[in-house]
């Protein structure tokens, strides 16, 4: 009875043992979740750290501009002469240099405008 006693305590003491004993051995090492954890870990902080931010830059104005198909009223015409869209460069604040021009009249003659400086086109009233 002895005997089975001291067998039934040992049963006791290794079966409370045995779990500690075996999740001591699951626990991680103190560097990082496996042995070159560490490195992983400093892989994984570079990756998801935020990106700086930068200023985005101010667009520069336009050197030039396209001003579309219009229609204008030039001295000396029957009506409405029709120019075609062109790029103009822009100069200074209040002035553009325009391509010289073709334009047309209803009744189908060819007006020439010369190229040249001029006002930008919001604040004239010929090509």
């Amino acid at each position: 009875m002895r005997f089975h006693n001291v067998l039934l305590g040992v049963a006791v003491i290794v079966s409370t043992a045995a779990p500690q004993l075996a999740s001591g051995q699951m626990r991680p090492a103190l560097g990082g979740t496996t042995p070159s954890g560490a490195m992983f870990d400093r892989f994984n902080g570079t990756m998801t750290r935020p990106v700086p931010r930068v200023p985005s830059p101010t667009p520069p104005t336009p050197g030039e501009t396209w001003i579309p198909d219009r229609t204008v009223q030039v001295p000396g015409t029957d009506g409405p002469v029709s120019v075609p869209g062109h790029w103009e460069r822009r100069l200074s604040d209040h002035e553009v240099y325009t391509p010289p021009l073709l334009g047309r009249t209803p009744n189908g003659d060819i007006i020439n405008f010369p190229a040249g400086t001029r006002p930008p086109a919001t604040e004239r009233q010929a090509p």
